[in-house]
């Protein structure tokens, strides 16, 4: 071994270290929970049992409605907080007046934590809300925002506002780098505003787009905070997302075997939508 590779490993032995013992460490050891029955408490209560946690998955219906809702929700967040998040950052990378404001508007909600979040919209949108009581005042009719009929879609709008602004500051980040030379030749070349984006902004973005899709689809798999706030995945279940049903097995039913089962289904869905979609960018770019 040569004198510049020790020394290369000598650099990164640490960050490894680091990342086998907070990463695949705790990974390893949920896998080997969920091949057992456990309650949580005593070590000497740990029982083997194999590949049983998974068959009873087979079997469970409140996994594959909650395995559907959480699908439904990285789909419809993804392409929102895309969406959105792109053209936001478009508006800000203009010369709109009020782009300043609109930059405070964006960002601020990122100040605000997950469950602070959860609690201002649970507040705002209940039956006794500020939402409620303003339809009220103007003759209107209550609506329950967090009701079997709309909690779901209330969910998803609320993560969609909560995140649009990260979205938004990556993709701003990755607009400052753009090329101005590359518009100015489109413009003379007859292009309007959307020709622009479509044939020099958004192939130049692809590789910013690709990370941040990426990051979307893994913390969607993985939602838990402005659900569990919002509606702890009622009512009658119609917003049990994989993590909170993951909670729900470890701490309330004390199956934490089970509940590591579960947590394993969420980490190859994520890690398999990462490599999916990082393959497409690939060939894309190929």
């Amino acid at each position: 071994m040569n004198r510049h590779r020790r020394a290369g490993l000598f650099f990164i032995g640490p960050a490894a270290l680091f990342f086998a013992v907070t990463m695949l460490v705790p990974l390893g050891a949920v896998f080997l929970l969920s091949l057992t029955e456990w309650t949580g408490f005593s070590l000497s209560s740990i029982t083997w049992v194999g590949g049983a946690n998974y068959e009873a998955l087979a079997r469970d219906e409140i996994f594959w409605a909650s395995l559907g809702h959480t699908l439904t929700f990285v789909v419809l967040t993804t392409i929102g907080l895309n969406v959105l998040g792109f053209g936001l950052a478009l508006l800000l990378h203009s010369r709109l007046r009020t782009r300043e404001l609109l930059r405070v508007a964006i960002l601020l909600p990122l100040a605000v934590s997950p469950v602070i979040a959860g609690l201002i919209w649970q507040q705002m949108l209940g039956p006794l809300g500020l939402v409620n009581q303003l339809l009220k005042s103007l003759g209107g009719t209550p609506v329950a925002f967090l009701g079997p009929g709309l909690a779901f879609t209330t969910i998803i709008i609320v993560s969609i506002w909560m995140f649009t602004g990260y979205n938004t500051l990556l993709y701003y980040a990755g607009l400052q780098s753009l090329p101005q030379d590359r518009l100015d030749a489109a413009s003379v070349d007859g292009a309007g505003a959307w020709g622009r984006i479509r044939h020099v902004v958004i192939p130049y973005m692809r590789p910013v787009i690709a990370v941040v899709v990426v990051l979307n689809l893994i913390g969607g798999w993985k939602v838990f905070d402005i659900v569990y706030v919002l509606t702890r995945g009622g009512p009658s279940r119609l917003t049990e997302m994989l993590s909170t049903y993951v909670y729900d097995q470890a701490f309330k039913s004390g199956k934490v075997g089970y509940a590591s089962a579960i947590a394993v289904v969420v980490i190859v869905l994520a890690t398999l939508s990462a490599l999916i979609r990082g393959r497409i960018h690939g060939e894309a770019e190929g």
